[in-house]
Order: C-alpha cells, then sequence, then structure tokens
C-alpha cells in the first residue's frame, strides 16, 4: 500500500486523514501521537491510527501513518495492513479484541503476538 498526500485550507483530525485514503468499514480505532521527523526546519507532526475493519467476512488490523505539514499545509497518510508487519503495536486491546482469527500463517500472526506483549 502506497502513501499520498493532500494540501488541506483545515486541517483534517487524524482520523478523517486516515479516511480519506481507506474506504473500508471502520469498528474501533485508537490514536498515538509520536515524535515526527524533520525536514530541514520543519518537523512533521505525526500520529499512528490503529483500527479494526470489516474486510469480506473478516475483521482485520488497519494501521495508519499521518503526518501533517504545518508549515505547508499538506498531510501525508500511509496506510498499511497487519499482513506486512508494521513496526507500530499500541493498538489498543478493545480494539485488537475486534479483530476475527487468522485464517493464514503470515506477517499479520507476529504483528499480532508483538502488540499482545503490550496488553502485559
Amino acid at each position: 500500500m502506497g502513501a499520498i498526500s493532500i494540501n488541506y485550507n483545515k486541517k483534517p483530525t487524524p482520523l478523517e486523514a486516515f479516511k480519506m485514503d481507506m474506504s473500508l468499514e471502520i469498528l474501533d480505532h485508537n490514536i498515538e501521537k509520536i515524535d515526527g521527523d524533520i525536514i530541514g526546519d520543519n518537523e512533521l507532526q505525526s500520529y499512528i491510527v490503529y483500527s479494526s475493519c470489516k474486510y469480506q467476512d473478516e475483521v482485520v488490523a488497519i494501521i495508519g501513518l499521518i503526518d501533517y505539514d504545518l508549515k505547508n499545509k499538506e498531510v501525508y497518510i500511509k496506510i498499511m495492513d497487519e499482513t506486512v508487519g508494521p513496526v507500530y503495536y499500541n493498538m489498543n486491546k478493545s480494539v485488537f479484541d475486534k479483530l476475527t482469527p487468522l485464517k493464514q500463517q503470515s506477517f499479520a500472526q507476529k504483528w499480532r503476538d508483538q502488540v499482545k506483549k503490550n496488553f502485559n
């Protein structure tokens, strides 16, 4: 899954930005603020959106990296599913508990195992 960028006049919330590049039904989500990258003298404002989303007959984890370039009024959105093994693991347990069991072994299992470690 690639990344998109959108110019804005009114800054969208992280969830609004997430929805700009994601069409699945969101059953639950949580948002984490993270340190943003610094590009020259411009520090990005960054968030991770963790969500449980309906996909066909399953509920899967979709993670969004949302970066705001406040100086240039631009938002960068990168959407990842759990099968690509994203390196973000702070999904709330209430969101995680909505995921359906995996039908096949993939990077998603490793990702889910790492998320579970954060619950203890």
